[in-house]
């Protein structure tokens, strides 16, 4: 497939920097304000939809270059990412989403540009591996068994009850399911959808966070938590990240030393590190590791609150420049998500009020009169979200309340 380019009929600009975006959607069109903020062209790989679409492509540059790639495999992420070299070299390569991380590790690797690397790209791809190579190192994580089928995995839960079941890939909580005894283990073990391989881990309880870490040259050079309001069990299902994230100086510290050995466990060199862990006694328990961009407007959060653009760290670091993120002021945000009651939805009002208060930074809502909603089991579930921006907590709490009393999502059995 050959490349479409905005700019074909006009010279090209050959002294200008090429970054290679394997994948952006929606959380991850702020890469390509920041490329073009640093002057560089974007080669764009991803699905004809993103690329068609008006925003992404009010965002490109007239000699940006996009690639349609139209598969989740990574091998037609790699030879996409060919096609791009065909038309020219890149300086950087950039990954967005879980299943951009090892084609763009793989280009990076041969091209011998910035990146997390080949290992820490495989390894966050499967959390059987993240515990295995924990366990070499040390870092506190939950007790788990991978297990093939009922009979293995009753046995591991036996006197251990909760437990939590999980697939070993996978994002946004699908799959993932507390257990309360034998009988639940057993039904599901015996589910036709149920993995060929899964995990079998010890629940915590516990405050959970993300933690958004950027690495350059192997150094931390931010580890910045957020705090993680999540469903009931079975699911844990995110539906609301906050920042400041409100943890001690003792628990920022362990924080910080908990991802710097989660760094050097993975090898990562430069780029994001994103970590979800729970509190225990104050200790950061480590849940799953990835070395892609975090959904839910999460960095979003950490520039509206204080500053920080890891958007541009991320497009600098993968250009070989250095980063530079200090704080530029003290604030609030927060990522909301509508819970509505599970049903048929008969009507949604509030739209255009909440988007009329001050501090709401973007609203978007997925459901619509006729569609169904259910209880979430995974974060494709959600109804509805909003970005929010306060000048400090109470008055995020505010804004928080009147947008969830404004935005009504009605639902009848």
């Amino acid at each position: 497939m050959t490349a479409m380019s905005r700019g074909a009929s006009g010279p090209r600009t050959a002294h200008r920097r090429r970054l290679l975006l394997v994948g952006s959607g929606r959380h991850g069109r702020p890469y390509l304000t920041a490329a073009a903020r640093r002057g560089a062209r974007v080669a764009l790989l991803d699905n004809p939809t993103t690329l068609a679409s008006e925003r992404t492509r009010t965002l490109l540059q007239d000699d940006d270059d996009t690639y349609a790639v139209t598969t989740d495999d990574p091998a037609d992420w790699v030879a996409a990412a060919y096609r791009a070299l065909a038309d020219g070299p890149v300086d950087g390569v950039v990954a967005f989403a879980e299943m951009h991380v090892v084609a763009a590790a793989l280009v990076a690797e041969e091209l011998g540009l910035p990146g997390p690397g080949l290992r820490a790209a495989v390894v966050s791809r499967d959390k059987a591996l993240q515990r295995a190579l924990f366990t070499r190192h040390g870092i506190a994580q939950p007790a788990y068994e991978l297990a093939d089928d009922a009979d293995h995995a009753l046995r591991h839960a036996s006197g251990r009850y909760p437990v939590v079941v999980k697939p070993r890939d996978g994002s946004g909580s699908a799959g993932v399911r507390l257990l309360s005894n034998e009988d639940d283990l057993r039904a599901w073990s015996s589910r036709p959808d149920r993995p060929a391989t899964f995990l079998v881990e010890q629940y915590l309880d516990g405050p959970e966070l993300s933690v958004e870490c950027v690495v350059q040259h192997g150094h931390l050079v931010l580890v910045a938590p957020t705090r993680k309001t999540t469903t009931p069990p079975p699911h844990f299902v995110e539906i609301g990240h906050r920042v400041p994230a409100d943890v001690t100086s003792d628990e920022q510290a362990r924080l910080e030393r908990t991802s710097d050995a989660v760094a050097r466990a993975l090898g990562v060199r430069d780029g994001l590190l994103h970590l979800e862990v729970r509190l225990c006694d104050g200790v950061p328990y480590v849940l799953e590791v990835a070395v892609r961009t975090p959904g839910d407007h999460i960095l979003e959060l950490h520039a509206l609150a204080h500053g920080l653009d890891v958007f541009d760290a991320v497009v600098a670091l993968a250009l070989g420049y250095q980063v530079d993120l200090r704080r530029t002021h003290d604030g609030a945000a927060a990522t909301w998500f509508a819970t509505p009651a599970p049903g048929q939805v008969e009507r949604v009002t509030g739209v255009d009020e909440v988007r009329a208060l001050a501090g709401v930074v973007d609203l978007r809502v997925d459901v619509a009169p006729g569609r169904s909603t259910a209880a979430p089991a995974s974060s494709a579930d959600r109804a509805a979200s909003a970005v929010l921006r306060a000048p400090d907590a109470a008055g995020l709490d505010e804004l928080q309340r009147r947008v969830a009393e404004t935005l009504v999502i009605s639902t009848a059995p």
